[in-house]
């Protein structure tokens, strides 16, 4: 018996040891400074026009970032003007791929947030950010230089024009509403400042036409019809159609929501209307996700983006958020329908 107890207990130290060694002699994880391969373009220069927006413009390519072991790296496009320091980039996301190819549309987003001047030839540099979690872990590239030329993204569709006592009843300085079908159905969004606003609409920038009020006020039209008056200080969206003489109006104030936003889904943040520059903002911690702007506090009227090229669409694809940061978000709907913009910079 003693025996035995003394093979078991022997047996018992043997296991102790064994244990002992496999927890000294475990594989561990030693995360290693990334280093960040050479960034490739498809070309050194681009010249954008809105022609081609929807074609490849620039392709960016590189080698998987090595940390030292397999990691889910996270790869980022940053641009920044000539002599930037990338302090306040604007980012194209890659996700774990290991190219990104940008639309014209999509290249010439990012020089517009980069405040470039359309038609103008301009340096910028770009390099790329991987990423495997905490700041603390970003590699970059070297940053290389390309030459670009952006459009600018208004494109003039028709218009009609909406004078009224609001603004002296001056159809040549008017704010419009535009047809981005040309098939004589407009829309765009005016401010009213005022308790009560009075207008009509004309076809040109004159009183050689107009349309008013049937004088039925349910939303019929009638050439030199009456003023239309509107109570209740807003910011409206407008939509006419000249085919069937009717128009509608609602009053609008607008907000962002979804998973990126503090709110979630749940809850909105609303904007703020800035009646100098004609746009709704706000800024606010992001983190990773997606967002929409709505008005009202409802779906009724809700804008996303389904391109995505910074132009907004009602019902649209939900816009995929930068990630985590401080951001001001800017939407703009004072240039009539076909026209309307966003930005998102950090």
């Amino acid at each position: 018996m003693n025996n035995l107890f003394t093979k078991l207990a022997g047996l018992g130290l043997v296991a102790t040891v064994l244990l002992s060694s496999c927890e000294k002699d475990e594989d561990k994880v030693v995360v290693s400074p990334g280093t960040s391969s050479a960034l490739t373009a498809s070309s050194s220069s681009a010249v954008l026009t809105q022609a081609d927006a929807a074609k490849t413009a620039m392709t960016y390519s590189w080698s998987p970032t090595s940390y030292g072991y397999q990691a889910a790296v996270t790869y980022t496009l940053q641009f920044d003007k000539k002599g930037g320091d990338f302090s306040a980039p604007v980012e194209v996301v890659a996700g774990n791929a290991t190219s990104k190819a940008l639309t014209g549309a999509e290249l010439n987003n990012v020089l517009l947030q980069l405040k470039l001047t359309p038609g103008v030839a301009s340096e910028i540099s770009v390099r790329l950010k991987s990423s495997i979690g905490p700041a603390a872990n970003m590699a970059y590239s070297a940053a290389s230089a390309l030459m670009v030329t952006p459009y600018s993204d208004f494109v003039v569709y028709p218009q009609i024009f909406v004078p009224g006592d609001y603004q002296g009843w001056a159809p040549d300085k008017a704010p419009y509403l535009a047809s981005a079908s040309s098939n004589q159905k407009y829309e765009g969004y005016i401010n009213l400042p005022a308790a009560t606003a009075t207008f009509k609409f004309t076809p040109a920038r004159n009183w050689d036409n107009d349309y008013g009020d049937d004088g039925s006020n349910t939303g019929k039209l009638a050439a030199k019809g009456k003023d239309i008056t509107i109570t209740g200080a807003g910011y409206y969206r407008f939509n006419v159609d000249i085919a069937s003489m009717k128009y509608t109006y609602t009053k609008t104030a607008w907000a962002v929501i979804g998973s990126a936003t503090p709110g979630g889904w749940n809850t909105e943040t609303p904007m703020t209307y800035d009646a100098t520059k004609g746009t709704w903002s706000v800024t606010l911690p992001l983190v990773a996700g997606d967002f929409k702007f709505r008005a009202n506090n409802a779906y009724d009227i809700d804008m996303g983006d389904n391109e995505p090229d910074g132009k907004p669409d009602y019902k649209g694809k939900d816009i995929k958020g930068p990630g985590a940061g401080t951001y001001t978000i800017v939407l703009d709907l004072s240039k009539g329908e076909g026209n309307y913009s966003y930005s998102v910079n950090k």
